[in-house]
């Protein structure tokens, strides 16, 4: 009895631990907030982008990020922070809000048209998906 008892509680142990080793290679259970913050700074995002102000507040050039998880899902932030550019060319939903919130800031006027993320910084800063989610979970820390 003492055998299969052993026997038992290994077998799952080692389900557990299967099971969170799947969900770390999987990438999002595993992504830290704080390597995002770091990959905030070294990736220059902050120099666009204030933490501190809300997606209505375009300032320094781009929208503030507080709060950026009740406007974005983390699928549509995911596939923004790995093309920009494909995403800002739907036109989705998501692109439509960053447009309306930026002419309102902007006092209803129509320039830039294009995002400076999507034309420009994209194509310079390429993020790999670690990378993306650990910037995820930053971005949702923001309150």
């Amino acid at each position: 009895m003492k055998n299969n008892f052993n026997a038992c509680a290994l077998s799952g142990f080692l389900f557990g631990v299967l099971g969170l080793l799947t969900l770390c290679l999987s990438g999002e259970a595993c992504a830290d907030p704080v390597k995002g913050k770091i990959l905030f700074k070294e990736k220059r995002c902050i120099l666009c982008h204030n933490i501190k102000t809300d997606g209505t507040v375009f300032k320094p050039v781009c929208p503030g990020l507080k709060n950026s998880r009740t406007r974005h899902d983390r699928e549509w932030t995911r596939k923004w922070l790995k093309d920009p550019e494909k995403i800002w060319k739907t036109n989705d939903p998501d692109i439509q809000d960053i447009k309306e919130r930026f002419f309102k800031y902007r006092g209803g006027k129509k320039w830039p048209r294009e995002s400076f993320m999507a034309t420009i910084i994209g194509k310079q800063i390429l993020l790999n998906d670690d990378e993306i989610e650990h910037l995820i979970d930053y971005l949702w820390t923001l309150e």
